[in-house]
């Protein structure tokens, strides 16, 4: 019998991927060793063009209507599915909540990544991924504090992970994957320009580096942790495929694309930092701080992970030299 998987963000960039990565997977697997998985993923509105290009991906996909903000709802709708197709349980859960953006708060964030774990235990759950962000090494970000909120709140919400584990008699599994800064919000437009101003500003040209990541490679590590949970069990680890000193982001763009990397007038950048307390700060920690994720190591693990010339050509909006 396969495994239903349960998994949020399914039509954002994390869920999405995670989905991808479980669906490459199995498509991969000629000799049927590969562990099957059915994929309930949860949307907020399954009539969407979003949800509905998802469920076309895949017969082993269903749409799960409903929110973070009630998550009991949400773990009662998804079980009365898997009775529906004789599974008896939800088998594992991936777990990740937005940090930013309208409406969204610390509290809140914080409140749902708390009830996902506390339903997940309830209802028997065998094993959790959650997707959190890397804080300065795989040991190190258990203490790591930051000036970051959202950084904070995931933090917060590993220790709980942890901690009500612990105290379960049910003993369910988990995985912590710590994600460095997106490779995906690097895209055509002033947003990135802006963006990378503001980066250039804090950084230099070759005084600091910072890491990156693809959103796809976040997936791969998801499934795998999914297939293998013996592997993986009680592991927190930092994700990052490349990093670079803003003269080396240039250069990469300038392989892929035959162009620099996009970037504002510094003024720009200084604005944005100024009015945006969440980004100064975020920006200032990679300077001072910055991530720490173990590349060489991850990349063992996952050879295909990608590197920043790789990602531009592969899954970039960018037109690059290779299409």
């Amino acid at each position: 019998m396969s495994k239903v998987l349960l998994i949020t963000g399914a039509t954002g960039r994390q869920g999405g991927a995670v989905i991808d990565a479980l669906l490459d997977q199995a498509a991969k697997d000629k000799d049927g060793t590969t562990t099957k998985f059915d994929i309930l993923a949860v949307t907020r509105n399954t009539s969407s063009a979003a949800a509905q290009s998802l469920l076309a991906k895949s017969p082993n996909i269903t749409l799960v209507e409903g929110n973070l903000n009630n998550v009991p709802a949400l773990f009662e709708k998804a079980q009365r599915l898997c009775e529906k197709d004789g599974n008896k349980k939800i088998w594992g859960v991936y777990s990740v909540q937005t940090s930013l953006g309208t409406d969204v708060t610390t509290d809140g964030e914080i409140a749902q990544g708390k009830a996902l774990i506390d339903g997940a235990i309830g209802a028997g759950v065998s094993h959790f991924v959650y997707s959190s962000v890397e804080r300065g090494g795989d040991d190190e970000s258990w203490a790591a504090g930051t000036p970051i909120p959202h950084f904070q709140t995931k933090l917060e919400i590993e220790r709980y992970l942890r901690s009500a584990t612990e105290k379960s008699a049910a003993m369910m599994g988990w995985t912590i994957l710590r994600p460095v800064a997106f490779m995906d919000n690097l895209a055509p437009g002033v947003q990135t320009r802006v963006f990378l101003a503001a980066l250039r500003n804090h950084l230099g040209d070759r005084d600091k580096a910072t890491q990156w990541v693809a959103t796809a490679d976040i997936g791969v590590f998801a499934a795998k942790a999914f297939s293998d949970p013996a592997a993986w069990d009680r592991r927190a680890v930092g994700l990052a495929g490349d990093e670079l000193t803003m003269e080396q982001l240039g250069e990469a763009f300038e392989r892929a694309t035959g162009s620099p990397a996009p970037m504002a007038n510094w003024l720009l950048g200084s604005v944005l930092t100024y009015l945006v307390k969440e980004v100064r700060l975020m920006i200032g920690w990679f300077a001072t701080d910055g991530y720490k994720a173990d590349i060489a190591a991850r990349r063992a693990e996952h050879p295909g992970l990608m590197n920043m010339e790789e990602w531009l050509v592969k899954k970039s909006k960018f037109v690059t030299r290779r299409g």
